[in-house]
């Protein structure tokens, strides 16, 4: 079904302002679509010549030598059909340093855009001054961006003779992706963030927690004074929404988004730093397909996904997906599995449906990792899919395991070794844990499918002995989701769980209950162990037609 869809100010508005649901949600736990070159954020731009345009830092770019802070490079090709790459322009050439003693270029946002009427495409990257040095502090504070131009496809670019944005105020620029040419829209829309790119690890500046929203016209892009921040809401007679108050005074900016969660609360073994916000450098992107606005972003181990249907809100978290703390195997690994930083989803790869899309992130500790290297423009499948489908109608005989089915998609809390997989492989000889977690919350093993199952029987294969955890420390209940949201339901478990390191000497737990009809299962608990950590060799899921 095509989303239903206004424009309001130049950019597309979804018409339902309900939350966006979801019966799959899968990111894939490491990068799959490598290319050679070397840097990392990368920020991108779809342009008219149907290239995508981007911009490193701290690297080569698609060069074999020549390191700079920030380069220009322009990238053809798709994911499935394989990328080609080539350095533009870097260093000097892109973007001045306006405390060089200090501080170096980093990139943190691009759009493509005809603003002068001319027929072609001008090139627009946000760059910020970043702490550089051997100090605490570094990479712990922006106080200063600027945005330049280029006219020739990123070959040669110009700047203004003064920083657009100084005193740590909205000095993290994010383009909004509208689609191939800024979506044909008159308007250029900037999220912001103040103080820094992400946590700053020494305190320097204030975490991250909000995140802003600007706009300015196409043709006015450099001029500081033509920018205009969101002040506020006021409600839209047209279809009974909010719409944004725009000031072109900065100090009146309110965010759009705001979170003030922490994760991982406790430093892991090695690295000092913890308690993570995740408002952070990502980016936002236009999905035509699903008629929402995505931000991708980040909190050091989980990337954090958050959806909404008009640029400047209502936003809210679609989806979280843990990594688990160090160490993380390299994309080439045979048990790969890492995160990453500056995650951002470019509309130049999304599919037609909307439900596809190819996430890039770069991950730097260490560069260089058993199994190749995630310091490059790489990028990794992303699933969301809304699903389709009614109720079906009472199977009148048993099935095969659902959790088997094609269709099928996982659900786990973390892997250790990225082997999410060993769910539903149909093998219990191989088994996977949710060790290396932030030590607080529950754990949950499940699986989900695009349209609802009948179902009445779960079975849970614990992983193997360990005397650090690998159990549940609380009876795992069973929980079915319906319409975006998860019951527990009543079952009775063969033989009963001890919760405690006894429960691993068993083969299976099998949970019956009454039939049900849902999108997805799984069991969930307090982790159990010293480590407090589950682990799993399988999950079934069966309709017996029994009751």
């Amino acid at each position: 079904m095509t989303p239903d869809v206004s424009v309001v100010d130049g950019v597309p508005v979804a018409r339902d302002r309900s939350p966006l649901l979801l019966r799959v949600a899968h990111v894939d736990q490491a990068a799959s679509v490598l290319t050679e070159s070397d840097g990392d954020l990368w920020p991108a731009a779809w342009a008219d010549d149907d290239a995508l345009y981007t911009a490193c830092g701290d690297g080569t770019g698609f060069a074999r030598h020549d390191w700079r802070d920030i380069v220009v490079n322009r990238v053809t090709g798709t994911p499935r059909e394989g990328l080609r790459g080539e350095r533009l322009s870097a260093g000097d050439a892109v973007a001045p340093a306006w405390d060089p003693e200090r501080f170096n270029r980093k990139p943190t946002g691009m759009v493509a855009v005809d603003g002068d009427g001319d027929g072609r495409d001008e090139l627009y990257l946000a760059v910020q001054d970043l702490r550089c040095g051997a100090g605490p502090d570094t990479f712990n504070e922006a106080p200063t961006a600027t945005v330049c131009r280029s006219d020739d496809r990123g070959l040669t670019w110009t700047w203004p003779a003064q920083p657009l944005f100084t005193d740590h105020v909205f000095t993290t620029v994010m383009f909004l992706d509208l689609g191939r040419s800024n979506g044909g829209s008159e308007w250029v829309y900037a999220y912001g963030i103040d103080g820094n790119w992400r946590t700053s690890f020494s305190h320097v500046v204030p975490d991250p927690t909000q995140l802003f929203l600007a706009r300015v016209r196409a043709d006015a892009i450099q001029d500081r004074a033509a920018w205009e921040f969101v002040a506020g809401t006021e409600p839209d007679g047209a279809d009974g929404g909010l719409r944004p108050v725009w000031s072109s005074d900065v100090a009146r900016r309110v965010p759009v988004l705001e979170d003030t969660r922490r994760f991982y609360p406790t430093p892991a073994l090695g690295f000092s730093a913890c308690d993570f916000t995740c408002i952070a450098q990502g980016g936002v992107v236009w999905n035509a397909g699903l008629g929402r606005y995505l931000y991708s972003t980040w909190s050091e181990y989980t990337f954090e996904f958050f959806e909404a249907p008009a640029p400047w809100g209502p936003w809210r978290l679609l989806h979280s997906h843990d990594f688990g703390h160090f160490p993380w195997h390299g994309p080439r690994s045979p048990l790969a599995k890492h995160g990453g930083y500056a995650p951002t989803m470019p509309s130049r790869f999304i599919s037609d449906d909307g439900r596809e899309m190819w996430l890039q992130s770069n991950w730097f500790v260490p560069a260089s990792s058993r199994g190749g290297r995630a310091y490059c423009f790489g990028l990794r499948r992303v699933r969301f899919d809304p699903g389709t489908g009614q109720e079906p109608p009472r199977p009148t005989a048993p099935s095969e395991n659902l959790a088997r089915s094609a269709d099928a998609s996982v659900l786990v809390p973390r892997v250790r070794e990225g082997g999410e997989h060993v769910l539903n492989d149909g093998r219990r000889d191989v088994a996977e844990d949710s060790a290396y977690g932030p030590g607080s919350g529950e754990d949950v093993w499940g699986i989900e499918w695009p349209s609802p199952r009948w179902f009445d029987r779960v079975v849970y294969v614990p992983g193997p002995q360990d005397s650090l955890g690998g159990w549940f420390a609380s009876s795992p209940r069973v929980e079915v989701r319906r319409d975006g949201v998860w019951h527990e339901v009543a079952a009775t478990v063969t033989p009963p769980y001890p919760t405690d390191w006894t429960a691993l000497e068993e083969d299976e737990y099998v949970f019956d209950l009454d039939a049900q009809c849902a999108d997805a299962v799984r069991i969930a608990g307090e982790p159990g162990g010293g480590m407090r950590y589950t682990s799993i060799r399988e999950l079934e899921v069966w309709f017996r037609g029994a009751s």
